[in-house]
């Protein structure tokens, strides 16, 4: 985890210096769910080129299958040659918690040591993985709709040496919390409107196509904003279009690039009492920077198969 957020790490700081490209990602869709294209390049100090290919069928679970799956392709950043083709699931995983721990470190308030997980699947665990390379973790409190399931992946972080509770509603878990985590596959808000937040940050991570949210319109409004795609943020992100169409905030909201903090271009966090909220869309070259360290490590250990395109 901690050499993942170090490669989403640079990979924004390419973002910020122009040295990252993606477009917005090309979205087809099924009566099931989605498919998603999502090509990227970066240069400088990690390059990579590739694209992904990613599904999201949110009845997967009533089928024991995860909703998300996914393959990335690298490709030769000089000649264009087919490199690498690798499963894609593990690695949306582990660099978007990674970007929302990247997020964490430049945003939270100084001192902060409680972090609040609002879903209890894949994303849940991996943010909580991912948290306590970037804060003391003194304590994690976790929420779902289900509570059997809440319940089983606190057990399952205290057996990694997290101090975790189970909390019965989402507000409850938000409640004097410095760090909160959406990572769930609601269609509505599950943080519910005036809940106190002074000083929190938030990295808003489930709601990535334009008809769900998971927070409310009036915590967007009282918060600042920083997204890891402009573009992206006013088509793709459901937390801020239903803001927008509610005219909770305006049709072209303040919004800096998380790149831009990461790069110390832009300002993060002014005051210890700020909301701050990341939306994470996740881009492109958060995939290829982490698949290009993949292979990397890949052909040092000998892993893998070769074979003839």
């Amino acid at each position: 985890m901690q050499d993942a957020i170090e490669a989403v790490d640079q990979a924004l700081r390419a973002q910020a210096a122009q040295q990252a490209h993606f477009p917005l990602r090309n979205i087809v869709n099924v009566p099931a769910g989605k498919l998603g294209a999502m090509p990227g390049a970066v240069s400088g100090r990690l390059p990579a080129l590739g694209a992904k290919l990613v599904t999201f069928f949110p009845d997967n679970g009533k089928r024991d299958l995860h909703t998300h799956h996914a393959i990335i392709a690298l490709f030769n950043e000089s000649t264009g040659v087919p490199e690498a083709l690798m499963d894609g699931r593990y690695i949306t995983e582990i660099r978007t918690a990674a970007t929302s721990a990247v997020a964490t470190r430049v945003l939270a308030r100084r001192g902060a040591q409680t972090a609040a997980i609002l879903g209890t699947g894949v994303q849940a665990r991996a943010h909580a993985r991912a948290l306590k390379h970037v804060m003391p973790l003194a304590e994690l409190r976790v929420w779902g709709r289900n509570r059997i399931n809440a319940e089983r992946l606190a057990r399952d972080l205290r057996e990694e040496g997290l101090h975790v509770r189970a909390l019965d509603a989402a507000a409850a878990a938000c409640q004097d919390v410095d760090v909160v985590c959406t990572v769930t596959s609601a269609i509505a808000p599950i943080i519910p409107e005036r809940t106190a937040l002074q000083g929190a940050h938030i990295n808003a991570v489930g709601a990535s196509i334009p008809t769900r949210r998971e927070l409310p319109a009036d915590l967007v409004a009282r918060a600042t904003l920083f997204v890891d795609s402009l573009e992206g943020a006013l088509s793709e992100a459901g937390d801020l279009v239903m803001a927008i169409a509610e005219n909770a905030i305006p049709a072209l909201p303040p919004m800096t690039l998380l790149a831009d903090v990461v790069a110390g271009n832009a300002p993060g966090r002014t005051s210890a009492e700020e909301i701050t909220i990341f939306k994470s869309l996740g881009i492109a070259i958060e995939d290829v920077a982490c698949a290009g360290l993949v292979y990397e490590r890949a052909l040092a250990r000998k892993a893998g198969r070769s074979v003839q395109v």
